[in-house]
C-alpha cells in the first residue's frame, strides 16, 4: 500500500515552530534508538530533559529513578547509564523512573510544537512508524532530523529520512546498503578505542526490532514537562 503523502525532512537549522502536523524525531546514533531499548525494560515512567542540570534535580526528587545521557557521546559523571544500548538490554528497569538526556536528540525533541503529534523514531521501530501512518490515514508526514547536516557525525539520521520517506512514498532503497555506508562514516566511531562499543552501531541498525512507537507527552509537573509514553 502506498500513500499520497508529502513527506518533509527538518533540521536542527530549521525553525521547528514552523512545522505543523505528524512529526517523526530521529537520532538514530543513538537516543532515539535508545528511547526503545529503554522502554523493553518497562519503566515506570520515561522522562527527557534538556539538561544534567535539571536531570539531576529531578534524580534527588523521584523515587527510584535511573539517570541514562551523554554529553559529545562520552558518558556524564555520576549517571546510571551511558545513553547506551549495551549497557542497558539486560536491565530491569520495572517500578524505576528513567530521566533521559543527550546532546542532540532530546534537545530535538523538546523543540517541537505542542500542538504537534510528536513521535521518536529510528531504523529499530521503523516499520511501526510506516503501519502508524497508514493505520491513521496521514497525508503530511515531518521528520525531524536532529543532527546537523552535511557532517559525518549525524550522516545516520538522513540516511534514516530518505529511507523511511523511500518506503513511503512506494519506492524502497536498500538499507543493507545503507547499513555499510553508515560502517564507513559515522560507524568507524564506534569500536574498542572509540568513544562507543561496536555493539551499540549494531543495536541501533537492527532493523524493525521494535514494533512499538514512543510518543511525546507534554505533562503539567513544575520540574519537567515532557515524557515519552508508548502509544503503538
Amino acid at each position: 500500500m502506498v500513500l499520497k503523502l508529502q513527506v518533509n525532512i527538518y533540521s536542527p537549522e530549521d525553525n521547528a515552530d514552523k512545522i505543523n502536523g505528524f512529526t517523526i524525531v530521529v537520532d538514530v546514533l543513538r537516543a532515539f534508538s535508545v528511547s526503545y531499548f529503554i522502554n523493553a525494560n518497562n519503566p515506570r515512567k520515561y522522562i527527557v530533559v534538556d539538561s544534567i542540570e535539571q536531570a539531576f534535580k529531578l534524580k534527588e526528587i523521584i523515587t527510584d529513578s535511573l539517570l541514562i545521557g551523554e554529553r559529545q557521546g562520552i558518558k556524564i559523571n555520576v549517571f546510571d547509564f551511558s545513553n547506551s544500548p549495551t549497557e542497558i538490554i539486560n536491565q530491569d528497569f520495572t517500578n524505576k523512573t528513567i530521566i533521559h538526556t543527550t546532546t542532540a536528540g532530546t534537545k530535538g525533541l523538546i523543540v517541537q510544537k505542542i500542538t504537534n503529534e510528536v513521535v521518536a523514531g529510528s531504523f529499530v521501530n521503523l516499520n511501526a512508524l510506516v503501519e502508524y501512518i497508514y493505520n491513521k490515514k496521514i497525508n503530511v508526514v515531518n521528520i525531524y532530523c536532529t543532527a546537523p547536516k552535511n557532517v559525518t557525525i549525524g550522516e545516520e539520521d538522513y540516511y534514516f529520512a530518505e529511507y523511511l520517506k523511500s518506503i513511503l512514498l512506494g519506492n524502497p532503497l536498500n538499507f543493507l546498503t545503507i547499513v555499510e555506508k553508515l560502517k564507513l562514516g559515522t560507524g568507524k566511531g564506534f569500536s574498542e578505542k572509540g568513544f562507543a562499543p561496536y555493539s551499540d552501531f549494531a543495536y541501533c541498525m537492527e532493523l524493525n526490532r521494535f514494533n512499538k512507537i514512543l510518543s511525546k507527552k507534554i505533562v503539567n509537573n513544575h520540574d519537567y514537562q515532557i515524557e515519552l509514553e508508548e502509544i503503538y
